[in-house]
């Protein structure tokens, strides 16, 4: 019998050996030999192994957006946000971090109840005794299961602290989520703006293109005519290429454009939806609030704010746990199980089998007299992040008016600066078509009047298009600094 056990035994060690060797097959890093999971010399690059997967591309390929893009469709700017609040991973990013935070919330409700366990020891055992008398030899399997309930009665605003840091760590993740809304929305509008930007600037470098080839037109009929020299007619021709590789840089500043507003919006620039022209809309012709007013929205409303003073509220929770650690704590107990053992016993040798019911129940006092000051330290950290937390507040906040403040002063900036762009456009195009009247019909004007018009007229066309971007993304700029 001793024989039977003793193999019993080393087939148990066998097999936990078989187990720690399995698992010790899973670890990334050879025990014996860790260098060979880095690199071989510091001159050539790592290779992953086999299982590392490396490649992303056909999962991206596969990957969709979950609004699909109509085809047939025209997208405004509201188009577009909706579509980037939708499909932008960074919007989805910030709203399972705030989701998170809710369960981090109920977690820590959690502590208010009870914790029950299931417990069970089971095996077999040997215990020898020895006596004058000789060996006694207790020998046999058993198994314990247990029900193990705990349950914190009282710990002078622990828990509720926790709560509370957490509720408020749930307010900065809302906050932080409408945040992201609006920068999204932002860089949407920002992007947008470029892209009916660059493409007014295909239209304008076109038409200046058009106007140097009228222009080299005209000095060629005037050169067949003996009026002109052939030294104006180069000059108006390294015009005419001079606007044609300004047209082709506009062009790529469209591509640059569109892969912008289409990373705004979380899809591939090769997904880009069509998007509406903003040359028909009608710009912005003054400011309705002043900017006292708009700031003080801004201190009310704007997410950014809210999120830091709920940081704030939970810095001062966190400082309100740290003092309840000075306190005691009250808990209750309790446990119930069964025991089950046959065994063998002896001598004289006897087998007898054992079922008896346990139970416990207690009342738990826990009072930490002294610690070597960690929880007076603790607490010190506590107040000086609480401290930190309230001047970060207070930076944000004059980051915020500063903000503001720019950005009203660059939309005032922008709405004259238009003013003043239309009126530079109107008197530039009056004074090309003048210039070219009279030098194609009286010969007044020279080839370097008529080339200077022309430049002229088309850096008038490109001040306008950049002032109604200005304005319409200092607008975008004062709203997304307001909060709004």
């Amino acid at each position: 019998m001793a024989t039977r056990t003793e193999a019993i035994h080393r087939l148990s060690k066998l097999l936990l050996a078989i187990l720690i060797l399995a698992g010790c097959a899973e670890l990334p890093v050879p025990i014996r030999a860790p260098y060979s999971a880095a690199s071989p010399s510091y001159s050539a690059p790592w290779q992953p192994p086999p299982t590392v997967t490396v490649n992303r591309a056909q999962a991206v390929a596969n990957r969709r957006a979950p609004v699909p893009v109509d085809p047939d469709a025209v997208y405004g700017l509201a188009d577009l946000i909706d579509f980037a609040h939708r499909t932008n991973p960074e919007t989805r990013r910030a709203w399972e971090e705030a989701r998170a935070a809710a369960a981090q919330v109920a977690r820590a409700e959690a502590a208010y109840y009870p914790t029950l366990f299931l417990l069970a020891v089971g095996g077999t055992s040997r215990v020898a005794d020895r006596t004058p008398a000789g060996t006694f030899t207790v020998t046999g399997a058993g198994v314990n299961p247990q029900l193990q309930l705990e349950w914190i009665l009282l710990d002078f605003g622990r828990r509720s602290s926790g709560v509370d840091r957490r509720a408020q760590e749930l307010f900065q993740a809302n906050f932080a989520f409408n945040r992201r809304l609006q920068e999204v929305a932002y860089a949407v509008s920002r992007n947008y703006f470029s892209l009916d930007a660059s493409r007014a600037r295909v239209t304008a470098a076109r038409a200046t293109l058009e106007s140097a080839v009228a222009v080299e037109e005209a000095v060629g009929a005037r050169m067949e005519e003996g009026l002109a020299t052939r030294p104006d007619f180069l000059l108006a021709r390294q015009e005419r290429a001079r606007a044609a590789f300004e047209l082709e840089d506009a062009r790529g500043a469209v591509d640059d454009a569109q892969a912008a507003l289409a990373d705004s919006l979380g899809i591939s620039p090769i997904a880009l939806m069509r998007v509406a022209d903003l040359s028909a809309l009608a710009l912005p012709t003054g400011l309705a609030d002043s900017v006292e007013q708009i700031i003080d929205r801004t201190l009310s409303r704007r997410p950014d704010l809210a999120s830091r003073l709920a940081a704030l509220r939970a810095r001062e929770a966190e400082e309100r746990r740290a003092g309840a650690e000075f306190w005691p704590r009250f808990w209750f107990s309790g446990s119930t199980g069964q025991m089950f053992q046959r065994y063998r016993a002896g001598p004289p040798f006897g087998r007898f089998t054992m079922n008896e019911t346990e139970y416990r129940a207690v009342l738990n006092l826990e009072w930490k007299l002294f610690d070597g000051l960690e929880r007076n330290n603790a607490l010190r950290e506590a107040s000086s992040l609480r401290e930190a937390a309230e001047a970060e507040l207070a930076t944000v906040e004059l980051k915020a008016i500063r903000e503001v403040w720019k950005a009203y002063s660059d939309v005032k900036t922008a709405l004259r600066k238009q003013e003043y762009a239309l009126a530079l456009l109107a008197a530039s195009q009056e004074a090309y078509e003048s210039t070219l009247e009279s030098y194609r019909s009286a010969g007044l004007a020279t080839v370097i009047d008529l080339l200077a018009a022309q430049r002229d007229l088309a850096r008038a066309r490109t001040t306008d298009i950049q002032t109604r971007a200005e304005l319409l993304t200092a607008a975008a700029s004062l709203t997304f600094a307001a909060g709004d």
